[in-house]
C-alpha cells in the first residue's frame, strides 16, 4: 500500500480513486440502498403474512372445534400447506382430537410431524413430550424413550422425568423408575406436578 505524505498527494490520490472506481461505488451504494429497502419490505411481508395465518389459524380452530369432517379437512389441509408455529399448534391439536378418539397411531402422525416442523425449541419439546406419551399409551416404551432423549431443555425436565419414570414402570424397571421420579421431583416445575409424581413415587414403593 501507498503512504501519503502530503495532503495534495492525499487529496489527488482520492480523485483518481473515484474517477477509476467510481461507477462501482454507485452501484455498490444503489444496490446497499436496495438490499435496505428490501429487507424492510420483506420484514413488514413476513409480519402481514404471520398475521394472516393467524386469522386463519383461528378460523380454522373454530372449525376443528365443530367436530365437522369438514372442519377436520379444513384443519388437515392448513397444517399440511402452513409450515410455521401455526401449522404445528394445527398438528398438535389434530393429534389431540385423534387421542381423544382413541385413534392413537393417528395422533402418533400428528405430533412426528409437529415436532419435524417446529423450528421453536419449546414448541419442539412440548411435541416431543405429547408423542412420547402417546407413544406410552400404544405400549412403545423403548420409542417413547428415544422420543424423549430428545427434549434437552432443563425447563422441560420435570415432565419429562415423570414421562420417563411412567414408561420405565411399565417395562417393570422399578429402580429406574424409583430414580426418574426422584430427579423429577428434583428438577424445577409447578408443585402439582411434583405432588402428582410424589404419588407416583409412593405406589412404586409399595
Amino acid at each position: 500500500m501507498e503512504v501519503y505524505t502530503t495532503e495534495t498527494e492525499q487529496v489527488d490520490a482520492i480523485k483518481r480513486f473515484f474517477v477509476n472506481n467510481g461507477k462501482y461505488i454507485a452501484v455498490g451504494l444503489v444496490l446497499g440502498i436496495g438490499a435496505i429497502v428490501g429487507w424492510r419490505y420483506w420484514q413488514s411481508h413476513q409480519t402481514n403474512q404471520l398475521q394472516d395465518t393467524a386469522i386463519a389459524f383461528e378460523q380454522m380452530n373454530q372449525s376443528l372445534a365443530s367436530g365437522s369432517k369438514e372442519g377436520l379437512s379444513a384443519a388437515e389441509k392448513f397444517a399440511n400447506e402452513t409450515n410455521n408455529i401455526y401449522g404445528v399448534m394445527t398438528d398438535m391439536e389434530l393429534a389431540k382430537q385423534a387421542a381423544d378418539k382413541n385413534d392413537l397411531a393417528q395422533a402418533e402422525k400428528y405430533l412426528l410431524t409437529a415436532s419435524g416442523k417446529a423450528k421453536d425449541k419449546d414448541m419442539q419439546a412440548l411435541s416431543d413430550i405429547r408423542l412420547a406419551r402417546v407413544q406410552l399409551a400404544e405400549g412403545k416404551t423403548d420409542a417413547a424413550l428415544k422420543t424423549l432423549e430428545q427434549v434437552k431443555s432443563k425447563g422441560w425436565q420435570l415432565a419429562v422425568e415423570s414421562i420417563r419414570g411412567d414408561i420405565l414402570a411399565k417395562k417393570g424397571d422399578t429402580a429406574g423408575a424409583r430414580e426418574a421420579y426422584s430427579r423429577g421431583l428434583e428438577s424445577q416445575g409447578t408443585q402439582a406436578l411434583k405432588e402428582m409424581i410424589q404419588v407416583k413415587l409412593d405406589n412404586l414403593s409399595n
